[in-house]
């Protein structure tokens, strides 16, 4: 079943799919870049003054500077950090009823905030400036990270102090007091990182999409349509059609389309296997089993949307993390 129940903006099939995808795409430039060999600069002088002399130290030519290395540079961060920030927002949102209104001191239970990593992000924050000065440059990009680090850490700071409240319990001695002028600007913390969180994710997803499907038409040049091929190609059309069918409604006629583009590149790529039974590495069955199960999942959740099926009362029961893939078109 897909997984939709969680919060758009931290999806892990969105994580899943995302990663795998990227890292298929940036791994592949890496490799191209580490196996190309340079083009020498032989040193002319040398060679001149006697043609008997040693061939002269070729000087090897520095790599192109690969968008690939770039992205790879802010996933690391962007992974290491941005589920503990908005498990800790979901955290204080738990026993926070109104958000508007903020803590009102007759909680029964105050579970205050998950503690986030403020070292890790304050190596976050120097990555990133590092990140954004490589080559080359993607503007939209490197502006919606700039955005994401500095509303992290200004949220990190806010999230440091009424961590620190809440968990040694002085809300039981100011009845609150600091309890309730913290909230409006850690509510707005939360708000702006949320949104930084959503643009970044976006970008890095718009320029991932660009690394791979130039990954994936170099393959098809150099390779064929063969196995890695066939890999690149089924996580592109399955992280495209989960952008679809993830949100809580969707466009069902562009569903149905890129449902079609998966399911024909799945095809294509069951038969190449049947037909090259013997070169198949033991791992593709893991990734033509995971195919199988998504086309199956999206093509449920299409039909329900389709179809116009609401949820039963049982079903909304089941629609929360752990027991959401069991609801079927979920």
């Amino acid at each position: 079943m897909l997984n939709t129940s969680m919060p758009a903006l931290w999806s892990p099939l969105r994580a899943l799919l995302f990663a795998l995808s990227l890292g298929t795409a940036v791994t592949g430039c890496g490799r191209k870049d580490e196996a190309a060999p340079s083009s020498p600069t032989v040193d002319r002088t040398a060679s001149a003054e006697s043609t008997n002399a040693p061939p002269a130290a070729e000087a090897r030519v520095a790599p192109e500077p690969s968008p690939g290395a770039k992205l790879q540079g802010y996933i690391e961060c962007y992974n290491q950090v941005t589920e503990g920030a908005h498990r800790t927002i979901s955290r204080y949102a738990s026993w926070v009823k109104d958000m508007q209104a903020g803590p009102t001191g007759q909680e029964k239970v105050v579970y205050g905030l998950y503690e986030t990593d403020s070292e890790q992000i304050a190596e976050c924050q120097k990555s990133f400036a590092q990140t954004a000065a490589m080559k080359p440059a993607l503007p939209q990009l490197d502006k919606a990270a700039a955005s994401y680090i500095a509303a992290l850490v200004a949220m990190d700071k806010l999230v440091a102090e009424a961590y620190t409240y809440y968990d040694r319990g002085n809300y039981k001695d100011d009845q609150f007091a600091k309890g309730r002028a913290l909230h409006a600007p850690l509510a707005a913390s939360f708000e702006t990182f949320k949104s930084a969180s959503v643009a970044f994710s976006d970008a890095l997803e718009t320029e991932n999409d660009i690394v791979l499907n130039a990954q994936l038409a170099e393959v098809e040049k150099t390779e064929g349509r063969k196995l890695t091929y066939f890999r690149m190609a089924l996580m592109s059309q399955a992280k495209q059609l989960s952008r679809t069918v993830g949100e809580e409604t969707f466009d069902v006629p562009k569903a149905v389309e890129k449902l079609a583009a998966f399911e024909k590149i799945a095809d294509e790529a069951q038969a190449y296997a049947k037909a090259h039974s013997g070169e198949l590495p033991m791992n593709w069955f893991t990734l033509d089993d995971a195919s199988e199960a998504y086309r199956k999942a999206a093509k449920e959740r299409v039909r329900r949307l389709r179809d116009n099926v609401p949820y039963s009362a049982g079903e909304k029961m089941m629609l929360k993390p752990g027991s959401a893939w069991m609801v079927e078109g979920s």
